[in-house]
């Protein structure tokens, strides 16, 4: 399983894109939609109108994913896309807060998985961030 955004999308893949954003994707790639996984509309609002901080909806958010089973609906994902590697899309870029972010934590803490962000590969993640891992070459002046 992956995250990413709408915008990374190539438009002559078919794979298996799911939405886990409140509001519909455009993109005729994304086949699949999770809504249970989005943040309501609600908390979505506030933080979009800057009435919640970063910090709260966090909280906010992590209590919506705790009211749910994190190996079922990680199950539930992954047979939904069938043969295909389940990619979560939000409308989040790479550099803003998102709640993507957030639920991949949650997923990785809960079922010790790692989640990639895609095109980006291994990320850490933090806060509603994430910061891309660059590996230290073994011989600096190679």
């Amino acid at each position: 399983m992956k995250t990413g955004y709408f915008k990374q999308i190539d438009n002559n893949l078919a794979l298996g894109y799911v939405s886990v954003s409140l509001y519909p994707s455009k993109n005729k790639n994304v086949l699949y939609e999770f809504k249970s996984l989005a943040p309501n509309w609600k908390l979505f609002e506030m933080h979009k109108s800057n009435k919640l901080s970063d910090s709260d909806f966090e909280k906010e958010y992590l209590l919506q994913l705790n009211n749910m089973d994190a190996k079922t609906i990680f199950e539930q994902i992954n047979f939904l896309t069938g043969d295909n590697e389940p990619i979560l899309m939000t409308s989040g870029n790479k550099t803003s807060f998102c709640h993507r972010h957030i639920l991949a934590k949650w997923f990785e803490e809960k079922l010790e998985v790692e989640i990639e962000e895609f095109k980006t590969g291994i990320v850490t993640r933090s806060k509603g961030y994430m910061k891309k891992i660059t590996q230290k070459r073994l011989f600096e002046n190679e």
